[in-house]
């Protein structure tokens, strides 16, 4: 993909073009989980490169439809498989979103550290409750 940008008189030259990001959940046939299932991954694509991270669920291969990447209708527990597969990608997209508003650049990374849940300790817990004070 070739993108062309002509500059004109009213833009500065320390502006930046921010492309988007694509967001897709694909079934990860590379890797076969002891069950024979294959895990499903969301794929962020910025710029030619990919990160992956995992969903936190799988699904059987026969039950995948590659080339839509999404669950084939008789999948078990499809409904459930599609309302997790939107709520992360709505959230990736308003991850997004926020970024490019703020005018923050990111990359598939920087946007998939953003994404992950941030665990700590108890005495952590305590510690964020007495700061908050």
């Amino acid at each position: 993909m070739v993108v062309k940008v002509a500059s004109t008189s009213t833009k500065t030259s320390t502006e930046k073009v921010m492309l988007s990001a694509t967001v897709t959940v694909v079934c990860y046939k590379w890797k076969t989980l002891s069950n024979g299932e294959n895990p499903l991954m969301l794929r962020v694509t910025k710029e030619g490169k990919s990160q992956y991270q995992s969903l936190g669920i799988s699904v059987n291969p026969k039950h995948w439809n590659f080339k839509t990447n999404e669950p084939k209708p008789k999948c078990p527990n499809y409904e459930q498989i599609q309302k997790i597969i939107i709520d992360k990608k709505a959230e990736l997209q308003k991850k997004m979103l926020d970024m490019r508003a703020e005018q923050k650049a990111f990359t598939a990374t920087t946007l998939l550290d953003a994404n992950k849940h941030k665990l700590f300790s108890i005495g952590g817990f305590y510690q964020k409750i007495i700061l908050s004070f």
